[in-house]
Formats: C-alpha cells, structure tokens, sequence
C-alpha cells in the first residue's frame, strides 16, 4: 500500500512538473511568435525618427527636413483616427437606437442596463490604458548613490 501512494505521488509529480514546462515553453512561443506591439500615438513619430537616424545614418540636416515631414504624418494619422472613432460611434448609436425601437419597455430597460454597463467597461478601460501610457512615459525616480 505505501509503495503505491509513492508511485501515484511520482506520477502528480511527473505531470505537474510537464504542465509547468509546457506552460513556460507555451509563453516563450507565444511570445516569439506575437507581432510586434504597434506604437501609441504619440510615440509614432519619435520611434519612426529614431528608426530612420539609426537605419538610414541620417546627417542632422536631412534630420531636420525629415522631422516636419513625420510630425505632418503623426497628426493625419491622429486625425484620421479622430474622425474614424467618431464615425464608429455614430454608426453604434444609430445601431442601438433601431435596435431599442424594436424591445418591449422591460427589454429596453435591460438594454439599457447593459449598455451603461459597457460604456462604464470602456470608460475604465480607457483610464487604465491612460494610466499605464503616462507611468511608462514617467521618467524613473533618480536613486540616491550609496553612503561611502
């Protein structure tokens, strides 16, 4: 009886230890495999500039013709984003109004209901990207030297 509690702890013991691996070695893949993140508005142009000086061994003149040309590009984007977020919502609202013209009151209300329950998702979703935008932007704290 004691030796065969020995041999279903190795055998927990073998699978536990293969989930374990199989799990780190998933990440690892994944994370190889994942494409790369795309940069957020406001790094676009200064990660395109640095990409270029370093890619291309552009001499500070041709950077400063360039730097115009990425920054007018930054902002079409950052427009055309504005007016597509815009659009989308327009198209969402109107969704939802015909949809909401068709419940009965107590489906309107529940609609209703769910759809303060997703603007609130998105409204802390929205916060939180925020937050995290602002805190990788926070330079770090200097760190005091040690005592000699």
């Amino acid at each position: 009886m004691d030796k065969t509690w020995k041999v279903i702890l190795a055998f927990i013991g073998i699978f536990v230890a293969g989930l374990v691996v199989g799990g780190l070695v998933t990440l690892r893949v994944v994370k190889a495999l994942a494409p790369p993140r795309l940069a957020s508005p406001e790094q676009f142009g200064p990660q395109l500039m640095k990409r270029f000086t370093e890619n291309l061994a552009l001499t500070p003149a041709q950077q400063e013709q360039i730097k115009p040309l990425i920054a007018r590009a930054a902002e079409e984007l950052h427009q055309m984003r504005r007016t597509t977020m815009q659009n989308s919502q327009a198209i969402i609202d109107r969704t939802e109004s015909d949809i909401a013209a068709v419940l009965t009151p107590e489906q309107r209300a529940k609609f209703e209901q769910m759809r303060a329950e997703q603007r609130d998702r998105i409204r802390k979703f929205f916060e939180e990207r925020n937050r995290r935008q602002k805190d990788q932007r926070r330079p770090a704290a200097p760190t005091a030297p040690p005592p000699s």
